[in-house]
């Protein structure tokens, strides 16, 4: 993570195995177990006035009565167990949006739509009370609205708080509805998982697959190549899989860092790491795709990361990825994430929308709520999502062993900030960590 065992490896890279790829770019599929459909029509009103059917936004705003209606039609997709609704925020605010039910009827187009003939708004489906950000995918779980194929209408409404807008099928990015037949799931956020396998489901708590230490012990290992080590001057010394550092609620495991191995000094901090003790590597035309919910601490100095490196041996090289990093700095902080790259086999980003070389500031605040952070991995290309917002594809390239997959929570460090006494404990919770293949 962030180039941290460069410097203790350098004696030992060898040759690098040079190979040459194909690069082809990753799709979203769709298939008859998760349907992808665009919204057919789509148009806002402001009261009972029609907005007009050719605009690139759709405007919500409660105290207005601005709401947008959409349309969707479904077919080929059996019985329907989940739906999820995505729409592209281009214009943000805080403000608290819901999907509704659209009741009464389905005959409008967004030539026609009109006070007498728009739809009613009926159930609520879900909501979001966030500051909406532009250039960010959002989600709405309407899966309560459909049962089978057809047609169905849905509201976006606002009940307090700024004017949103939203990208309609005339702008930058079409509304979406992607509905699961119950045999391949269907993903809230990040891209789709059509045609994908579930392969690995680390779901953690005590009321979960992962429900104990021994069944943490029985999948992943303590740490990684590094082990107990200090590198990269951080202050903490990883442990065993404990009842301390390894902290199982109902529903999470909380990485948790404490200041109990002497006090708030380099080295005198213990927390928690876990290591798949298996390795991945895209042969032979997979593709795989690594996704971690999560919710990050905030404390100064706090470095919670999620990333792919070799587990050592003949061949290691410095090649690794990092899906995510989350420094506590005074340059950096839980707004700020990076996924950075590293090694000879990173080429040139196809696809960016970091707010610079070394982060993506997209104004939220990480450490205020659970976020789903995925790495789209094939032969020659990497994609790293955050929730629903595609942030960055590279022409990529590893060298060495295949890596194994590492979660943890570093303190210190460079280049972090010293850790105060008010840092600790600092906790990053993980929801679950999944992984899907495509072959």
């Amino acid at each position: 993570m962030g180039g941290r065992f460069k410097t203790a490896l350098q004696a030992i890279l060898t040759a690098v195995l040079a190979f040459s790829v194909l690069l082809i770019p990753l799709g979203r599929e769709a298939n008859a177990k998760s349907l992808a459909s665009n919204a057919s029509d789509d148009a806002w009103m402001w009261g009972t006035t029609f907005m007009g059917s050719s605009t690139t936004g759709l405007n919500v705003y409660g105290a207005q009565d601005k709401k947008a209606y959409l349309k969707f039609t479904v077919s080929g997709a059996g019985t329907i167990t989940d739906a999820i609704l995505k729409v592209k925020c281009v214009t943000g605010g805080t403000a608290t949006v819901g999907a509704y039910a659209g009741t009464g009827n389905n005959s409008w187009t967004e030539s026609n739509l009109a006070w007498n003939n728009r739809p009613d708004v009926g159930s609520l489906l879900d909501s979001k009370s966030t500051t909406f950000v532009a250039g960010t995918v959002y989600s709405f779980h309407v899966g309560s609205l459909l049962s089978a194929n057809g047609t169905y209408s849905i509201i976006l409404k606002s009940t307090s708080g700024d004017e949103v807008v939203f990208s309609s099928k005339e702008g930058s990015s079409a509304p979406q509805l992607i509905v699961s037949d119950g045999t391949t799931p269907v993903s809230s956020e990040g891209p789709s998982l059509a045609g994908y396998t579930l392969y690995r489901d680390y779901s953690f708590g005590t009321s979960r697959n992962v429900n104990s230490l021994t069944s943490l012990a029985n999948s992943f290992n303590a740490y990684g190549i590094a082990g107990t080590t200090v590198i990269n001057h951080e202050w903490q010394r990883y442990q065993p899989i404990n009842a301390n550092n390894h902290v199982l609620t109902a529903n999470t495991l909380d990485l948790t860092a404490l200041a109990n191995l002497g006090g708030v000094y380099d080295g005198g901090i213990s927390s928690g790491q876990i290591a798949t003790k298996e390795t991945f590597y895209p042969s032979d035309g997979k593709t795989y795709i690594f996704q971690l919910r999560a919710k990050i601490p905030n404390g100064t100095g706090t470095w919670p990361a999620f990333w792919l490196y070799s587990p050592g041996g003949t061949g290691t090289t410095a090649s690794e990825i990092d899906i995510f990093e989350f420094f506590n700095s005074p340059t950096q902080n839980q707004y700020d994430w990076t996924g950075y790259d590293h090694g000879s086999g990173v080429g040139d980003n196809y696809y960016n929308i970091m707010t610079n070389q070394w982060v993506w500031h997209p104004g939220t605040d990480f450490s205020a709520d659970y976020h789903l952070y995925t790495l789209v991995w094939k032969e020659g290309e990497i994609q790293k999502w955050v929730d629903g917002t595609l942030v960055k594809g590279t022409n990529f390239n590893w060298f060495g062993p295949a890596p194994q997959v590492l979660i943890d929570l570093a303190i210190g460090g460079d280049p972090n900030s010293n850790p105060t006494t008010s840092t600790f404990p600092a906790k990053f919770s993980l929801d679950y960590f999944r992984v899907y293949v495509k072959n």
